[in-house]
């Protein structure tokens, strides 16, 4: 009888291998990337090609899928990311860095705490850009302080909304703000068929890919550039930190540009272990340097300059240690 059970064990054991082996040699799971935005803007374009590539750095080379989830200049996928995915790593998502910011002012729109994210990586840093069609009236940026323009916004959140908001407080223009675009695609039509006239906070890098033949025939006119240092694409575009009227405007505009250092983020949500947000940022700083992520990138117009997981968590905690007073100066502003 002893025999016979054994021999009966043997079999089963034998015939259940090839199923146990065909299920460890499966994809370990499957991770969605939540991009903020519709498809065909920026956001779309960087989670799409994350996700043709991350898996193959990650263990069990899990299969990496897009989930667009559009709304509010981004706060859906934020506050998606924060309250309702799953905190084991198969949830992630790149999001519109301007909503930091809401979260800064206590928001009630913002329901999270962007201390608490998993800061992964970013693609690059980013130079944002007030851009307008070659009909509209203002030539220069004298001209945005004299007349009223019209611009388009996905809405609060979005960068779109936030540095047409802070030009017209600190730096003395007159925009009338039309939000409700999903995105950069649905601004860029509205621009061509006059609805608007023209769009600020633009990523220099979104207008370079999916405006080229704009560029090429001298239909935008760019005015004015947002980030930290000046882009060597636009040497005679003036900056808006140099337009700041005082030094505590100065400071203000920087706390509200943080968003542009934060561009385009791979973000999970809290409560992650440490060891899945190291496993997951070690992956994502190798296939930011990978020879077919590079050339993939190049062939996408997406420009690649990497900032680490790590850098980006200690901009996010210098932001919310400013100075009382700047914080207060710059919630106003959106009040």
């Amino acid at each position: 009888m002893k025999h016979h059970r054994y021999a009966i064990a043997l079999a089963l054991s034998l015939a259940l291998a090839p199923i146990v082996a065909g299920a460890q040699t499966q994809k370990a799971h499957t991770i969605t990337i939540f991009a903020g935005s519709s498809v065909g803007g920026l956001y779309d374009l960087t989670a799409r090609l994350w996700s043709r590539h991350y898996g193959r750095f990650l263990p069990g080379e899990p299969t990496i899928v897009v989930q667009n989830m559009p709304g509010a200049g981004g706060l859906s996928a934020t506050n998606h990311l924060a309250n309702l995915a799953p905190k084991d790593g198969t949830a992630l998502g790149i999001v519109n860095a301007s909503a930091v910011l809401l979260a800064l002012f206590a928001d009630p729109s913002a329901r999270f705490d962007p201390r608490q994210f998993a800061w992964i990586g970013g693609r690059s840093m980013e130079t944002a850009v007030c851009a307008f069609w070659h009909e509209s009236t203002p030539r220069s940026f004298d001209d945005l302080r004299t007349a009223e323009t019209i611009i388009g916004s996905s809405g609060p959140g979005a960068r779109s909304y936030t540095h047409a908001i802070m030009f017209n407080a600190l730096l003395g223009t007159k925009f009338r703000n039309v939000s409700g675009y999903p995105g950069g695609s649905e601004m860029s039509i509205a621009m061509e068929r006059r609805e608007i006239d023209g769009e600020c906070g633009w990523s220099w890098g979104s207008l370079k890919s999916r405006t080229a033949q704009w560029l090429r025939d001298g239909k935008l006119r760019i005015l004015v550039q947002s980030a930290m240092r000046k882009n060597p694409d636009l040497p005679d575009v003036p900056m808006a930190l140099d337009l700041a009227p005082s030094p505590e405007a100065r400071s203000v505009v920087e706390a509200l540009l943080t968003d542009t250092l934060l561009a385009w983020p791979l973000i999970g949500p809290p409560g992650m272990p440490d060891a899945t947000v190291s496993r997951l940022r070690t992956a994502f700083n190798a296939m930011m340097s990978d020879p077919a992520l590079l050339k993939d990138a190049e062939k996408s117009q997406l420009d690649v300059d990497v900032v680490r997981g790590e850098e980006m968590q200690a901009i996010v905690d210098k932001l919310f240690d400013l100075p009382p007073p700047i914080i207060a100066r710059a919630k106003a502003i959106f009040k």
